[in-house]
C-alpha cells in the first residue's frame, strides 16, 4: 500500500463480532454453538492491521523492531497485567489449592507468550469440561498471536529486501496455502495440537497479511460488489457459528471460512465512499464501542464465568445476564483507566517502558507464581480437604523419591510391606502404579510380604510405544526394570489399562500381551491391579464444594457416578481370557455398587484428579478389601 490505512470504523464493528461471538457461545447459549470462530475473526483482523503497519513503515523506511514492541508491550501488557491482579484476589480465597497452582503457572505462561503450549500439554481438550476450571484458559491465543509477531516482523523485512512486491506476495501466498493444508492434515492428526499451537492457526494471520500487502493491488468495487461481498462474509462467518460445535474438527477447513469472511469484510470496506451494506451497518457507534473494548472484553468474560461456574452457582440465564452486565462494565472501566492512558498518555520510550511497564509486571506475576508454587497453592485453606494436602497425599509427591526415579534396587527408600532379607517382589507400572502402591502396601504387611516398588510415568510394563511401534520413550529402564523382575518370582502390575486399550496405543496393548506371555512362560507367577473407573473433574470438583463448606446452590449431594461400560477389547478382559492364571485384584469391587460407583469412602474423597488416587484413597480402598476378602496375597508367602 502506498498510505498508511486510516482508521476504519467497520474494522472496530468486526472486532465488536468477533468478541460478541466469544462470549455468546461461553456464555453457553445454544443458539451459537460454533461461536469460538470468533477468535479465529480475531486473527484475520490482527494479520491484516499489523502486517498494513509493518508493511507501511518498511517502505517508508520507518520500521523499527523497537518501536514495533514498544507498541505491542503498551497494547497488551497493562490491562493484562491488570485484570490478572483483581482476579487473582478472588482466585486465592476460591480456587482449591490444585486449581489454584495450577492458575497460577497460566499467569506466568501467559506473561511469556507460552500459555498455548503449556495448556497443550498440560490440560485436556480446549473443549472439555474441565476447561470450565482455568480461568486464563482463553490466553492461549494471545501467546499465538505474540509468537507470530516475534517472527513475522523479521520475515516481511527480509522479504522487503529481497524480493520486489509480487514475488513477496506470491511467498506469501504460498506460505498461506501451505499453513492451511498443514491445518487441515494436522486437524485430523492430532486436533488438540492444532488447536492450540501456531502452526496450524498461522494460514488465519496469513490471511490478513496477504491482504495487507496486496492492498494497494486489489481494485476497487462497484457498490453492488461490495454489497454482495460484505454479505457474503458475514454470512461465511454466521453460518459456521450456528452449526460448528465443539464436536467438530478445528480449527482446518472449518476455520478456513470464517476468515475468508472476515477478508470479505475487510476488502469490501476498502473505499470509505461505496462500503458494503454490512460494513455500513457495523460502524455504528453501538459495534464501534463494542469493537473499542473488545480487548477488555476478551480478558474479563472467561474468568468471570469460570469464577462463577466454580462456586457452583447455577449458570442458569438469569444468572448470565447479570455476568454480562458485570464483564462490560469491568471492560468499560479497564479500557478507560488502563488501556487507553497506556495507549495515549504514559508512552515513555523503549528504556522506560521496560523498566516502569514490562520488567515490573513480569517481576510480580514472577512472584505470585512462585509464592502460590512453593506453598502448593496454600491446601491448608481448606481444613475439611485433608485428601487435597499435595504434600500430605498426593502419591507423585508423598513417593517422589520413587517415583520417576528409573532406579533399581533401591529398596531401603521404596518398599512396600515389611522390611526383611529377602525380597518378594517388585511392582511395576506407570503412574496408576505409583498411586496403587499404597492400596498394595496394605495387603503386602497384612500377607507379610517384602514388595519393591519401581513405578515411572510413560512404562506401563515395557514401553509405550507410537502407533508405528517405536519407543515414545527410552527403551533402556524398560528393558532394564523387566530383566530386573525376572529375578523374582512375583511381578505386580499396575497402569492405565484404559489409555492401553484406545486404538492410538494399539502397539503397546499386544506389546504388553506378548510380554505377559512371555512371563508365564518364565514361570513368574503375575499379579495385576485394576484401576478404578475414572470420573470427572467436573463431579469430584463439586464434591470438593460440598465437603469443604463453601455454599452451593445446587442440591446434589451424592457423587457417585455411572458404572461405564469397558469396551470389549478392555486389555484386563483379554489377559483374563487369555491368561487365566494370572490374578486380578479389582479395585472397583471396593467402590461400585450396582450400576454406580462412588469417589468417597468413609467420608474421604479417594481420588487425587478424575481417574488417579490420592494416598490415603488408595490406604482406605485397601483396608476396605481385606475387611470384604481374603487377602490373595498370602498365599504367594506360603508357596515361596
Amino acid at each position: 500500500m502506498n498510505l498508511k490505512i486510516p482508521y476504519r470504523p467497520d474494522i472496530d464493528g468486526l472486532r465488536a463480532i468477533a468478541i460478541i461471538l466469544v462470549i455468546i457461545y461461553h456464555a453457553g447459549f445454544s443458539f451459537l454453538p460454533g461461536g469460538f470462530i470468533g477468535v479465529d475473526v480475531f486473527f484475520v483482523l490482527s494479520g491484516f492491521l499489523i502486517t498494513s503497519l509493518i508493511d507501511y513503515e518498511i517502505k517508508e523506511q520507518k520500521f523499527s523492531f523497537k518501536t514495533f514492541y514498544l507498541r505491542r508491550i503498551r497494547r497488551i501488557i497493562p490491562v493484562l497485567v491488570f485484570v490478572m491482579l483483581v482476579v487473582t484476589i478472588p482466585a486465592s480465597f476460591i480456587l482449591f489449592s490444585n486449581n489454584l497452582e495450577a492458575y497460577s503457572r497460566t499467569l506466568i505462561h501467559t506473561m511469556i507468550s507460552t500459555n498455548n503450549f503449556h495448556l497443550y500439554v498440560n490440560s485436556g481438550d480446549y473443549f472439555s469440561e474441565n476447561s470450565d476450571l482455568i480461568p486464563f484458559l482463553h490466553t492461549w491465543s494471545l501467546s499465538i498471536e505474540e509468537q507470530f509477531y516475534f517472527i513475522f516482523p523479521l520475515l516481511l523485512l527480509f522479504l522487503h529486501k529481497k524480493l520486489s512486491l509480487n514475488v513477496r506476495l506470491l511467498f506469501l501466498i504460498l506460505l498461506f496455502v501451505f499453513g492451511l493444508l498443514f491445518s487441515i492434515y494436522q486437524t485430523n492428526v492430532n486436533p488438540r495440537m492444532a488447536y492450540f499451537l501456531l502452526p496450524a492457526r498461522l494460514f488465519e494471520l496469513l490471511m490478513g497479511a496477504c491482504l495487507a500487502v496486496s492492498w494497494s493491488k486489489l481494485p476497487e468495487l462497484s457498490n453492488f460488489k461490495n454489497h454482495s461481498l460484505s454479505i457474503i462474509g458475514l454470512i461465511l462467518i454466521l453460518v459456521p457459528a450456528s452449526f460448528l460445535n465443539k464436536s467438530s474438527l478445528f480449527p482446518g477447513l472449518n476455520a478456513f471460512l470464517p476468515c475468508l469472511g472476515t477478508t470479505f469484510l475487510i476488502f469490501s470496506g476498502k473505499n470509505e465512499e461505496k462500503r458494503g451494506v454490512v460494513n455500513m451497518l457495523i460502524q455504528n457507534k453501538l459495534f464501534v464501542f463494542v469493537g473499542l473494548i473488545s480487548y477488555s472484553l476478551y480478558l474479563w468474560h472467561w474468568p468471570v464465568f469460570v469464577l462463577i461456574k466454580y462456586l457452583g452457582i447455577d449458570f442458569s440465564t438469569t444468572i448470565k445476564l447479570l455476568a454480562l452486565v458485570l464483564i462490560f462494565i469491568l471492560s468499560f472501566l479497564s479500557w478507560k483507566y488502563v488501556e487507553q492512558p497506556f495507549r495515549v498518555q504514559y508512552t515513555f520510550n523503549f528504556r522506560k517502558t521496560i523498566l516502569i511497564i514490562l520488567a515490573p509486571s513480569l517481576l510480580t506475576i514472577a512472584i505470585i507464581y512462585g509464592v502460590i508454587d512453593a506453598k502448593d497453592g496454600f491446601p491448608d485453606r481448606f481444613q475439611k480437604l485433608s485428601e487435597f494436602n499435595p504434600k500430605k497425599n498426593y502419591p507423585n509427591v508423598v513417593r517422589k523419591q520413587c517415583f520417576d526415579k528409573f532406579k533399581l534396587g533401591n529398596c531401603d527408600e521404596c518398599y512396600l510391606g515389611i522390611k526383611k532379607d529377602t525380597l518378594d517382589g517388585l511392582l511395576i507400572g506407570d503412574s496408576f502404579a505409583n498411586h496403587t502402591a499404597a492400596f498394595l502396601d496394605v495387603l503386602a504387611k497384612d500377607a507379610g510380604l517384602y514388595i519393591h516398588d519401581t513405578a515411572a510415568g510413560g512404562y506401563p510394563l515395557m514401553n509405550r510405544l507410537n502407533e508405528d511401534g517405536t519407543p515414545l520413550f527410552s527403551e533402556k529402564y524398560a528393558v532394564d526394570r523387566i530383566n530386573y523382575a525376572k529375578k523374582f518370582k512375583n511381578i505386580f502390575i499396575a497402569a492405565n489399562w484404559e489409555s492401553l486399550s484406545e486404538q492410538k496405543n494399539k502397539m503397546t496393548y499386544l506389546n504388553t500381551i506378548e510380554t505377559l506371555r512371555n512371563l508365564l512362560k518364565d514361570g513368574k507367577k503375575i499379579i495385576i491391579f485394576d484401576a478404578l473407573r475414572a470420573t470427572t473433574e467436573m463431579n469430584l470438583h463439586r464434591a470438593k464444594l460440598v465437603k469443604s463448606g463453601i455454599p452451593v446452590s445446587f442440591d446434589e449431594r451424592n457423587f457417585s457416578f455411572k458404572k461405564y461400560q469397558r469396551p470389549k477389547d478392555y486389555i484386563i478382559y483379554k489377559i483374563k481370557k487369555l491368561f487365566p492364571s494370572i490374578l486380578i485384584i479389582d479395585l472397583n469391587e471396593m467402590i461400585c455398587e450396582g450400576n454406580y460407583c462412588n469417589i468417597q469412602l468413609n467420608n474421604t474423597i479417594v481420588y487425587r484428579n478424575s481417574d488417579h488416587l490420592n494416598t490415603s484413597g488408595a490406604m482406605l480402598l485397601g483396608k476396605e478389601y481385606l475387611s470384604k476378602k481374603n487377602n490373595p496375597l498370602k498365599a504367594l508367602n506360603k508357596t515361596k
